[in-house]
């Protein structure tokens, strides 16, 4: 009974570890066709790209940003390559272990039928019985013989179970070993990729280098953009502060305290402003990529896409305004109660100041590059007069 008792409870572990492990590959599976799926969107960028004949800081920072991607494709599978080893060993221990109490049960089984053939006459079972002292012993030697049947019978279903389990088990492994033996060659295909992709960001770098002198230039003027967006931002916390009567902050009518609320318990979930791209200049202070000793600052993040993308609101909110700065195109500002979300660098804009709009409601075309052939545009988020990072908010892709 005991063996009986640990085969159905085996088979209900494996059941439950099986199907957490399951769950497991799907999310790692899933992980790495999004990130492949975002290597082969960077591929398609850097080929306009190199259309055009133009390398540029933002080529840099797409090839950055793809080596980043290639390596985190490589940690996904070593953590696969991890969670299959375990399981593989799980495995070989587990058969190990059925092997060993297979052999008990035989062995027992054995002395069973041992038991029985030296026994095997009718007649010495009928002796068995009759030659009781009384009524309560031929009973309880007549429950026995018969248990001691059901028992032989249980021991001969322990046998098959048992061996049923090893097949399965051994089926597994082979299974595993074999998509072990997959991911180890993905993985080192991965691993020349990424090695050839951090040579083309070397040579870029080194070329980049020869043009110090335009790119400083570029640097200056791209500072001078971001202070006039700034500016234009500043004056319109300015206005909204003004216009609730506050000193210091915004003043909200219920309907908007309701779209605060909601915008702020959406952080990281909230859709990307296209529905594709990728961000190739994070928020904050960074070393120039190509400039020895010098940092440059992002108020927002810049985001790389198709020629022609078009810009999305990412939560609902009222246009509060809408302005040119040469450089930089169109910039429209939308309101989201205390917060604000700016989309800059666009050529066209579809909604016009005090319009209400929906979360992924369209409000324009991003600005394309002629140099480059690919979209760019600047994303912000703000809280009154606090600059926060996009990418805290943004959902994953």
């Amino acid at each position: 009974m005991a063996i009986i008792r640990f085969i159905v409870g085996f088979s209900v572990l494996m059941i439950l570890t099986l199907s957490s492990t399951a769950q497991t590959r799907d999310v790692l599976e899933e992980k790495r066709r999004g990130i492949i799926k975002d290597i082969s969107y960077t591929n398609d960028l850097l080929k306009k790209n190199i259309r055009k004949r133009n390398l540029s800081i933002n080529q840099l920072a797409i090839i950055r940003e793809k080596i980043s991607l290639r390596k985190q494709l490589i940690y996904q599978l070593e953590t696969d390559i991890e969670t299959i080893n375990s399981k593989i060993l799980e495995n070989q221990i587990i058969i190990e272990s059925l092997k060993g109490d297979l052999e008990d049960i035989k062995e027992e089984y054995a002395k069973l039928i041992y038991y029985a053939y030296k026994n095997r006459s009718s007649y010495d079972r009928i002796m068995f019985v009759f030659s009781a002292t009384d009524f309560n012993q031929a009973y309880r030697r007549l429950k026995y013989l018969r248990h001691y049947n059901q028992y032989r019978r249980k021991q001969a279903a322990s046998i098959h179970a048992t061996q049923g389990i090893i097949q399965e088990k051994i089926a597994e492994l082979s299974v595993d070993k074999d998509k072990k033996y997959n991911l180890l060659k993905d993985k080192k295909h991965e691993a020349n990729l990424l090695a050839d992709e951090q040579s083309n960001q070397k040579s870029a770098v080194q070329q980049l280098s020869q043009k110090e002198q335009e790119l400083k230039n570029e640097l200056i003027a791209k500072q001078a953009l971001a202070q006039k967006l700034q500016d234009q931002i500043q004056a319109l916390i300015a206005e909204e502060i003004a216009r609730s009567k506050r000193k210091t902050n915004f003043d909200l009518t219920p309907e908007e305290q309701l779209i605060d609320d909601n915008f702020a318990s959406n952080k990281s979930r909230l859709p990307w402003p296209t529905k594709r791209g990728i961000i190739t200049e994070k928020f904050g202070e960074h070393p120039h990529p190509v400039l020895r000793g010098i940092y440059t600052r992002n108020d927002g993040v810049n985001i790389s896409t198709n020629a022609g993308e078009m810009v999305r609101a990412i939560f609902t909110g009222e246009v509060r305004k809408i302005f040119v700065i040469k450089g930089l195109n169109k910039t429209c500002i939308i309101r989201h109660g205390k917060y604000l979300t700016v989309y800059s660098n666009l050529d066209e804009v579809f909604v016009k100041v005090g319009e209400k709009v929906e979360s992924k409601q369209t409000i324009g075309i991003v600005h394309t590059d002629k140099r480059e052939g690919i979209g760019t545009f600047k994303f912000q988020v703000w809280r009154e007069s606090t600059k926060l990072d996009p990418e805290r908010w943004l959902a994953g892709k």
